[in-house]
């Protein structure tokens, strides 16, 4: 350790803001210990061996911004401070310096790496949950501290020392830090990591290729531990071989290279002295004896004119750099290839459509994190160019040293608008490379409001910030920090109420048949609360400034306040807190009190009467029904329990038996028979429902009534009869915490089976908006229009399960009759390219699945199209409708690659379905159940696959199969496949 380091270190650790940053990194870790609930398995403890490396090669990656944020200091120190020319006046050599710089550099940063980890060792020691793993072992943690912290801070610091160096330039040295962020996720992206759940699975080839270039080492970790059982995930060390070896080798030797060349192209930087300078040549003219005085005008024009200058000359110090061409280069390079992964999904799915919803939503999910970052690093090097300049002392005797702030801000907002127009050209330029000439500009436009907008009032704030902290690396660290705890994709863990979330982006789903639907004027109103209080805050700061309180100035701020207050106010209108603790009690509650109705003859639903009002412009429906419930047990039943969801508000509830009438108002009730209901007797439930919804509390994706394409799986909304054990906790530590015994055991695969009592009889009759048609359950009777209303009458007399669902859409139709049944598909005008290919599968379907496994059980089948904003699906099925989401049939490019006919796979699996699970054979609910049914359905798609394509082409996708389980079985416990539920 030479005497550059040891001097580098006492420097740094002699400073308060040092400690200021190292207290929130150890914050940081000790919330990432106490709250990360990463999906690595079920059956894996959060504090694993195999977890704990996780996180830690996780949290390395934090590495990245440490390093980031100390070498735009470190690195550049000397010529900031005007003594590059000085420096090896003395003894010391290149060589010496440029090792003892990287040095503390080095250890800077890792030490701001280990205060992470640290914090994180803290939380997790104080985490409880029947996740957590009892005991402690140091090891797990000094492992993946050595194999990720150590190897992974080398690599970022040579990388950043050879750009520094290099180019000698700060912003290109805060865009390489995003760069290497960007390489860790194309690099996750080609994995099959359990951290990139949204990603397809590649073939084993591509992940090997990316186990050895990834440059953090956590796809090589994922690599070597995929054969991992739940065992080895909770109790064995990832071993330092294979992939993972070769991985840290590689990485180790690579960074080496980029020290030495950093310290090869290290030179100083060159005097900016001009040529007259140099030359002792004056070209000032000579000043006159003879002095004028003029008059000087402080008008709001000269304010103006001023707030000019600045914004002026901001532009021309960003853009006429090639900084800001490297930065728009590096982010173009990240958009692009989530661009090409959102419409290349790998060897699972194929080709998506490049239309203007998918490429937007892509903008919108990549943009702002990379922004963000821009945004801060230029919100405090526009504040303090001038200081740096030695130009400060000058600058600040103007009169209108106000306006600089405002200048800035205007220069920062265009900065923004750029970067969102060249991401808007990147996905047309992806439109016109796919060969998709349809541009839909609803969704590009709104990418000005749902990430540029938020980046408009993060630039104001971080500039304000950069105000009120006196120096310049203090405010850059300090407005990093609250760049992540406030716009960054951590914010809804730290900050729960979402009026105060105003600087994140939408991250919300764009739908063809709804565009963002409510949410654009909700969020627009968040927005403007942001504003307002951005301009609050900003006023404050020039009073407390300027020290005094002009009337104008008060009347703006009086306005802006109570503009803050109703901006709130509307989007807060509303507004249900989630609130887990009294979730939890009221589950309690539920089980103490209800058990007992386990052991209790209860009478079951035969018989189901009821009409759906749906009012999608409003968001809202309201559900009549009348159930027929009867006594199916020898025993008289003398009290019933009738539980209704709390999501809905009961307007009406009535039991009716032969003998009494009693009105019913609570969510769960317990009926007391005057008269018992005897075996074979029935009775009446009368209900009425409404359901509404505010994007405030944002939408249930099956429960999701929006403007168009709506999809509800109502019955789940419905009244119960009988004990819910759905209703009970299933986390073994909560249940010991309120004192409950084991919670209620799936039946067993050996338990007989009870005889069938569980299927109904459906009468469903639904209105809804003009311009719309409504899909139910069964087979449509008769449709009629009265009073600007739309209804439909639905009938499933044969028993079905207790399981139904409606849609609503301006829907186009097409129908066709097959061998006497009439196959119809509802989808969106401009989604017509991939229902002929529907159709014909859907004939094969019936064809093979009438020859082999009996008579269909209805006259026709309907696939109806539903919006994005109903998630957890790509089709499901129910008595003779089939319901698919947009963004998986209806936006699939069949004709890129056969290989891949989703379509096939849906209509196949789907359909068979009412043949397996759906229709006629449904098990009860235990142990394998889902696989029965699950497997015979894959069954008749691999059966169908294999007649459209030949057997080698469905032993294809059976490999893809194959490797998809090999993958995930090290992640959940390990039982026959035959007892999997």
């Amino acid at each position: 350790m030479n005497t550059i380091t040891i001097f580098d270190i006492k420097s740094y650790f002699t400073r308060v803001q040092t400690y200021v940053i190292a207290v929130l990194l150890f914050c940081f870790g000790v919330f990432a210990g106490t709250r990360f609930n990463l999906s690595v398995g079920e059956g894996v403890y959060v504090n694993s061996p195999y977890t704990i490396g996780f996180i830690l090669g996780l949290l390395s990656l934090s590495v990245i911004f440490i390093a980031t944020v100390n070498g735009a200091q470190l690195l550049f120190k000397e010529w900031d401070a005007r003594f590059d020319l000085l420096l090896f006046s003395t003894s010391l050599t290149k060589k010496q310096f440029t090792g003892g710089r990287f040095l503390s550099f080095y250890i800077i940063s890792f030490t701001g790496f280990l205060m992470i980890t640290t914090g994180f060792i803290v939380g997790q020691s104080v985490r409880g949950g029947s996740s957590v793993h009892t005991g402690f072992d140091l090891i797990s943690y000094i492992y993946p501290l050595v194999l990720f912290g150590c190897v992974n801070t080398f690599f970022v610091c040579s990388v950043l020392s050879l750009v520094a160096w290099f180019t000698k330039n700060k912003l290109l040295l805060t865009l390489s830090g995003l760069l290497l962020y960007i390489l860790y996720m194309v690099a996750l992206l080609f994995s099959g990591s359990p951290f990139m759940t949204q990603s397809m699975p590649q073939s084993l080839a591509i992940q090997h290729i990316s186990a050895f270039a990834d440059p953090f080492g956590l796809t090589a970790y994922f690599f070597e531990s995929k054969d991992f059982t739940i065992a080895q995930r909770n109790t064995v060390l990832t071993p330092l071989s294979g992939s993972l070896l070769a991985n840290r080798l590689i990485i180790t030797a690579l960074s080496v290279v980029f020290f030495q060349l950093a310290r090869k192209y290290y030179t100083n930087i060159k005097s900016s002295r001009s040529k007259s300078q140099k030359e002792g040549k004056f070209t000032d003219t000579a000043v006159s004896a003879a002095y004028k005085t003029t008059a000087v005008s402080f008008s709001s024009l000269q304010y103006v004119k001023a707030v000019r200058s600045f914004f002026k000359a901001d532009l021309i110090y960003i853009f006429k750099g090639i900084a800001v061409a490297a930065a728009a280069v590096l982010l173009l390079f990240n958009l692009g290839m989530e661009m090409y992964a959102d419409i290349e999904k790998g060897i699972r799915l194929p080709q998506n459509f490049a239309s203007s919803g998918l490429l937007s939503s892509t903008i919108l999910e990549n943009l702002h994190l990379p922004a963000v970052l821009l945004i801060v690093y230029y919100a405090n090097d526009l504040y303090w160019k001038s200081s740096v300049s030695r130009f400060s002392i000058l600058e600040n005797t103007t009169a209108f040293m106000s306006a600089k702030l405002l200048g800035h801000w205007f220069s920062c907002i265009v900065l923004i608008f750029f970067f969102t127009v060249i991401s808007i050209l990147l996905a047309l330029f992806f439109q016109m490379g796919y060969h998709y000439t349809t541009v839909n500009w609803e969704p590009y436009y709104s990418i000005f409001l749902y990430c540029s907008f938020p980046l408009v009032v993060l630039a104001g704030f971080m500039l304000l910030l950069n105000q009120i902290i006196p120096h310049k690396y203090l405010s850059l660290g300090v407005t990093l920090s609250v760049a992540f705890f406030a716009a960054s994709p951590f914010t809804g863990l730290i900050i729960h109420n979402p009026l105060f979330r105003f600087l994140t982006a939408f991250r919300g789903q764009y739908s063809d048949f709804n565009g963002y639907g409510t949410y654009m004027l909700s969020y627009a109103q968040r927005a403007m609360f942001g504003l307002c209080s951005l301009l609050v805050f900003w006023q404050i700061s020039n009073m407390i400034k300027e020290r005094k309180m002009k009337v104008h100035f008060l009347i703006l701020f009086i306005f802006l306040v109570f503009s803050s207050f109703f901006f709130a106010n509307q989007f807060l209108k509303g507004y249900v807190p989630a609130d887990k603790r009294q979730k939890l009690e009221m589950a309690v509650s539920y089980e103490k009190k209800y058990r007992k109705y386990q052991a209790i003859p209860q009478p079951v639903i035969t018989d189901v009467i009821t009409q759906v009002h749906l009012f999608p412009s409003l968001q809202q429906y309201t559900v009549e029904g009348v159930y027929t419930i009867r006594n199916k047990s020898n025993r008289p039943v003398n009290h019933i329990l009738v539980s209704f969801h709390d999501d809905l508000k009961i307007t009406e509830a009535q039991f009716t038996s032969a003998s009494e009438t009693l009105e019913i108002d609570q969510p769960i009730s317990e009926i007391y028979l005057r008269q018992p209901l005897r075996p074979n007797d029935s009775a009446k439930l009368r209900f009425s429902l409404q359901y509404s919804w505010r994007p405030v509390n944002g939408h249930q994706s099956f429960n999701a009534i929006v403007e168009n394409g709506s999809f509800m799986r109502i019955s789940r909304y419905y009244p119960r009869i009988g004990y819910q054990s759905d209703y009970e906790l299933m986390d073994s530590i909560e249940r010991k915490q309120y004192g409950l015994g084991p919670a209620t055991p799936l039946k067993r695969i050996q338990d007989p089976r009870e005889p069938a009592d569980d299927l109904i009889t459906l009468a469903m009759t639904i209105d809804t908006d003009d311009g719309q048609t409504a899909v139910g359950i069964g087979e449509l009777k008769k449709k009629w229009s009265d009073k600007g209303r739309n209804y439909f009458q639905f009938e499933a007399m044969d028993p079905i399960p207790f399981r139904f669902a409606v849609s609503s859409a301006a829907y186009k139709i097409k129908s066709v009759l097959h061998d006497s049944i009439t196959i119809s598909v509802l989808y969106h005008p401009e989604h017509e390219v991939n229902v002929d290919h529907l159709i014909r599968n859907a004939k094969l379907t019936l064809d093979y699945c009438r020859s082999n496994f009996g008579a269909y059980p209805f006259k026709s089948v309907c696939f109806a199209e539903v919006s994005s904003f109903t998630k957890g699906f790509a089709g499901t099925a129910y008595p003779a409708s089939i319901f698919m989401t947009e963004d998986m049939l209806f936006h699939a490019n069949i004709k890129a690659d056969q290989k891949q006919d989703v379509i096939n796979e849906l209509a196949g699996h789907e359909l068979s379905h009412l043949w397996w699970g759906g229709n006629q054979i449904v098990p009860d609910i235990r142990e394998g159940a889902a696989f029965l049914t699950e497997t015979l359905a894959m069954y008749t798609e691999m059966m169908l696959y294999k007649k459209m394509y030949g057997i080698e082409k469905m032993k294809e996708r059976l490999q893809v199969h194959q490797q998809i389980y090999d993958t995930e079985k090290g992640f959940s416990s390990n039982e026959p496949l035959y007892k999997v539920s």
